[in-house]
């Protein structure tokens, strides 16, 4: 059956309810089998539409279940609400309309690794160990999964970034000048991509490409091209229909060594 759960968790760092969106793959009902754990950001909008930003979602529970060759993950998502950029980016930043922005993505990920991961591990069948630990999101979500690889190597080893929003002037130089001070010797999987189609804004999808490959090009130097792989996905959009269509491939490089 394709169905997934929903968790409510007060989170002492953040300071708020947070809903968890939860995916046992198909087998977990029937086996004694443990699972690795992909913790994804704004969870409302990977399983179902009704959910969905504007009806949209990734529909993660149909790759997962349709396709034989994905493999089984337990996929935990972490809701995303009106302080989504502040708990994504991890430097603060102002938008081209002057609203600031970021800072706050050490208390969202000391949420995931302190609070949800001990209780994720303790109430199902997981792989505990980082080695088995992923975390992955698109656009903001790409930015803050780049950051864990760089700053909670202790806690995920594979990570995922989808149509990554670094272009940002406030915070890109930042991210830059981690991604070459950072010793990157536990990553396992690092995927990453831009689509040529980001925005309807030619210059806007220029920035896009050409600070994903600049980030692209540090960690080149830092992981053997088995483990690292950067997609720039002609005709890719930044949207959730786009996306889904990507995620199978995605999850089988993460998660198939």
């Amino acid at each position: 059956m394709k169905e997934y759960r929903v968790l409510k968790m007060y989170s002492e760092e953040l300071q708020k309810d947070k809903r968890i969106y939860l995916y046992l793959p198909k087998s977990y009902d029937v086996s004694d089998k443990f699972y690795p754990v992909l913790y994804m950001h704004d969870g409302q909008n990977l399983f179902d539409p009704k959910t969905g930003y504007m009806n949209a979602s990734w529909n993660i529970m149909e790759s997962c279940q349709e396709n034989p060759d994905v493999p089984e993950v337990i996929i935990v998502g972490i809701e995303s609400d009106e302080d989504r950029s502040d708990e994504l980016v991890p430097y603060e930043f102002t938008f081209q309309n002057g609203v600031k922005a970021g800072g706050k993505a050490d208390l969202y990920l000391s949420f995931i690794t302190s609070t949800l991961k001990p209780y994720i591990d303790s109430h199902f069948r997981t792989f505990k160990s980082p080695k088995n630990t992923g975390i992955m999101g698109s656009s903001f979500g790409g930015v803050n999964s780049t950051y864990a690889a760089f700053v909670y190597g202790s806690s995920f080893t594979r990570f995922g970034c989808v149509s990554n929003a670094y272009y940002y002037g406030g915070f890109f130089d930042k991210l830059t000048a981690l991604a070459t001070s950072s010793d990157l010797h536990s990553v396992k999987k690092f995927y990453m991509d831009v689509g040529t189609n980001e925005t309807e804004d030619k210059k806007t999808n220029e920035l896009y490409i050409n600070t994903n490959k600049e980030i692209y090009e540090i960690l080149k130097e830092k992981l053997d091209e088995s483990i690292l792989r950067f997609n720039i996905v002609e005709g890719g959009i930044h949207h959730e229909t786009d996306w889904e269509k990507r995620f199978p491939e995605i999850i089988k490089f993460m998660f198939n060594d």
